[in-house]
Protein backbone atom coordinates (compact mmCIF):
# COMPACT_ATOMS: atom_id res chain seq x y z
CA UNK A 1 0.00 0.00 0.00
CA UNK A 2 1.49 3.32 -1.07
CA UNK A 3 0.24 6.53 0.50
CA UNK A 4 0.32 10.01 -1.04
CA UNK A 5 0.23 12.67 1.66
CA UNK A 6 -0.84 15.89 -0.01
CA UNK A 7 0.16 18.72 2.32
CA UNK A 8 -1.86 21.90 1.92
CA UNK A 9 -0.07 23.92 4.58
CA UNK A 10 2.31 26.71 3.67
CA UNK A 11 4.38 25.79 6.72
CA UNK A 12 6.35 22.58 7.14
CA UNK A 13 6.61 21.03 10.60
CA UNK A 14 3.38 22.69 11.73
CA UNK A 15 0.59 20.84 13.51
CA UNK A 16 -0.98 19.43 10.35
CA UNK A 17 2.39 18.17 9.11
CA UNK A 18 3.20 16.64 12.50
CA UNK A 19 -0.12 14.80 12.68
CA UNK A 20 0.24 13.53 9.11
CA UNK A 21 3.74 12.24 9.80
CA UNK A 22 2.50 10.36 12.85
CA UNK A 23 -0.27 8.85 10.72
CA UNK A 24 2.00 7.42 8.03
CA UNK A 25 5.13 6.66 10.08
CA UNK A 26 6.42 3.24 9.05
CA UNK A 27 4.26 3.05 5.93
CA UNK A 28 5.42 3.64 2.36
CA UNK A 29 4.49 7.26 1.78
CA UNK A 30 5.19 10.11 -0.60
CA UNK A 31 4.94 13.51 1.10
CA UNK A 32 3.87 16.11 -1.45
CA UNK A 33 4.14 19.66 -0.13
CA UNK A 34 2.01 21.80 -2.43
CA UNK A 35 3.91 24.90 -1.25
CA UNK A 36 7.03 23.49 -2.94
CA UNK A 37 5.37 23.61 -6.37
CA UNK A 38 4.08 26.28 -8.69
CA UNK A 39 0.45 25.44 -9.38
CA UNK A 40 -1.43 28.23 -11.09
CA UNK A 41 -5.17 28.82 -10.64
CA UNK A 42 -7.49 27.04 -13.05
CA UNK A 43 -8.35 28.80 -16.29
CA UNK A 44 -12.00 28.03 -16.98
CA UNK A 45 -12.55 27.15 -20.64
CA UNK A 46 -15.99 25.60 -20.24
CA UNK A 47 -17.75 28.40 -22.10
CA UNK A 48 -15.01 29.78 -24.31
CA UNK A 49 -12.48 28.72 -26.87
CA UNK A 50 -9.93 26.41 -25.30
CA UNK A 51 -6.41 27.75 -24.98
CA UNK A 52 -3.37 26.15 -23.35
CA UNK A 53 -3.55 25.47 -19.64
CA UNK A 54 -0.84 26.95 -17.42
CA UNK A 55 2.64 25.52 -17.86
CA UNK A 56 3.41 24.77 -14.22
CA UNK A 57 3.95 21.84 -11.84
CA UNK A 58 0.35 20.61 -11.71
CA UNK A 59 0.86 17.52 -13.86
CA UNK A 60 4.00 16.50 -11.96
CA UNK A 61 2.15 16.70 -8.65
CA UNK A 62 -0.89 14.89 -10.03
CA UNK A 63 1.27 12.03 -11.34
CA UNK A 64 2.77 11.56 -7.88
CA UNK A 65 -0.68 11.58 -6.29
CA UNK A 66 -2.16 9.08 -8.74
CA UNK A 67 0.82 6.73 -8.36
CA UNK A 68 -0.29 5.81 -4.82
CA UNK A 69 -3.14 3.67 -3.49
CA UNK A 70 -4.24 5.79 -0.53
CA UNK A 71 -4.56 9.57 -0.56
CA UNK A 72 -4.29 11.67 2.59
CA UNK A 73 -5.30 15.29 2.06
CA UNK A 74 -3.96 17.46 4.87
CA UNK A 75 -4.77 21.10 5.49
CA UNK A 76 -4.97 23.57 8.29
CA UNK A 77 -8.51 24.83 8.67
CA UNK A 78 -8.41 28.30 7.11
CA UNK A 79 -11.63 30.28 7.28
CA UNK A 80 -13.64 27.05 7.67
CA UNK A 81 -12.19 25.42 4.59
CA UNK A 82 -8.96 24.04 3.17
CA UNK A 83 -5.93 26.18 2.49
CA UNK A 84 -5.67 28.10 -0.76
CA UNK A 85 -2.86 25.79 -1.86
CA UNK A 86 -5.10 22.75 -1.48
CA UNK A 87 -8.09 24.43 -3.08
CA UNK A 88 -6.04 25.53 -6.09
CA UNK A 89 -4.74 21.99 -6.58
CA UNK A 90 -8.25 20.52 -6.41
CA UNK A 91 -9.62 23.26 -8.68
CA UNK A 92 -7.12 22.20 -11.32
CA UNK A 93 -8.80 18.80 -11.42
CA UNK A 94 -11.27 20.59 -13.71
CA UNK A 95 -8.42 20.73 -16.23
CA UNK A 96 -7.88 16.98 -15.96
CA UNK A 97 -11.60 16.39 -16.35
CA UNK A 98 -11.62 18.46 -19.54
CA UNK A 99 -8.46 16.91 -20.96
CA UNK A 100 -8.94 13.26 -20.08
CA UNK A 101 -12.12 12.77 -18.04
CA UNK A 102 -12.67 9.01 -18.12
CA UNK A 103 -9.07 7.91 -17.36
CA UNK A 104 -8.74 10.62 -14.69
CA UNK A 105 -11.94 9.54 -12.92
CA UNK A 106 -11.00 5.87 -13.25
CA UNK A 107 -7.65 6.56 -11.60
CA UNK A 108 -9.29 8.41 -8.71
CA UNK A 109 -11.97 5.73 -8.35
CA UNK A 110 -9.22 3.20 -7.67
CA UNK A 111 -8.09 5.18 -4.59
CA UNK A 112 -9.26 5.53 -1.04
CA UNK A 113 -8.91 8.91 0.64
CA UNK A 114 -8.58 10.40 4.09
CA UNK A 115 -8.79 14.02 5.18
CA UNK A 116 -6.68 15.35 8.01
CA UNK A 117 -7.29 18.91 9.25
CA UNK A 118 -6.10 20.93 12.21
CA UNK A 119 -7.54 24.17 13.55
CA UNK A 120 -7.83 26.14 16.75
CA UNK A 121 -11.30 27.71 16.88
CA UNK A 122 -13.65 24.82 17.69
CA UNK A 123 -12.21 22.68 14.88
CA UNK A 124 -14.49 19.69 15.49
CA UNK A 125 -17.45 21.91 14.71
CA UNK A 126 -16.07 24.58 12.40
CA UNK A 127 -13.92 22.11 10.43
CA UNK A 128 -16.97 20.13 9.27
CA UNK A 129 -17.51 22.28 6.13
CA UNK A 130 -13.95 21.37 5.04
CA UNK A 131 -14.71 17.69 5.58
CA UNK A 132 -18.01 17.95 3.72
CA UNK A 133 -16.32 19.65 0.78
CA UNK A 134 -13.93 16.72 0.45
CA UNK A 135 -16.79 14.23 0.81
CA UNK A 136 -18.52 15.84 -2.17
CA UNK A 137 -15.28 15.86 -4.15
CA UNK A 138 -14.74 12.16 -3.47
CA UNK A 139 -18.36 11.37 -4.31
CA UNK A 140 -18.05 13.15 -7.66
CA UNK A 141 -14.74 11.45 -8.54
CA UNK A 142 -15.75 8.00 -7.27
CA UNK A 143 -12.91 7.99 -4.76
CA UNK A 144 -13.60 5.79 -1.74
CA UNK A 145 -13.96 8.11 1.24
CA UNK A 146 -12.24 6.38 4.16
CA UNK A 147 -12.71 9.02 6.86
CA UNK A 148 -11.21 12.05 8.52
CA UNK A 149 -9.28 13.21 11.54
CA UNK A 150 -9.68 16.69 12.94
CA UNK A 151 -7.12 17.95 15.43
CA UNK A 152 -6.92 21.00 17.65
CA UNK A 153 -3.81 23.14 17.63
CA UNK A 154 -2.47 26.59 17.01
CA UNK A 155 1.21 26.96 17.91
CA UNK A 156 3.59 24.34 16.49
CA UNK A 157 3.52 21.26 18.69
CA UNK A 158 0.04 21.88 20.13
CA UNK A 159 -1.30 18.88 18.20
CA UNK A 160 0.84 16.55 20.30
CA UNK A 161 -1.40 17.45 23.26
CA UNK A 162 -4.61 16.50 21.43
CA UNK A 163 -5.17 13.00 22.80
CA UNK A 164 -8.36 12.52 20.76
CA UNK A 165 -6.59 13.21 17.44
CA UNK A 166 -3.62 11.06 18.46
CA UNK A 167 -5.97 8.17 19.31
CA UNK A 168 -7.72 8.60 15.94
CA UNK A 169 -4.35 8.43 14.20
CA UNK A 170 -3.50 5.22 16.02
CA UNK A 171 -6.88 3.70 15.11
CA UNK A 172 -6.28 4.40 11.40
CA UNK A 173 -2.76 2.98 11.66
CA UNK A 174 -4.20 -0.22 13.19
CA UNK A 175 -6.74 -0.43 10.39
CA UNK A 176 -3.96 -0.09 7.77
CA UNK A 177 -1.91 -2.83 9.46
CA UNK A 178 -4.74 -5.34 9.26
Amino acid sequence: MGIAVIHGSSRKSGNTDQLARLLVEGFESDHIYLADYRIEPIVDYRHSEKRPYPDDDYRTVLERVLAQDVLVFTSPIYWYGPSGLMKTFIDRWSQSLRENKEPFLAALAAKSAWVLAVGDDEPHLKGIPLIQQFQYIFEYTGTAYAGYIIGKGNKPGDILQDTVALAAVEAVRQQWRS
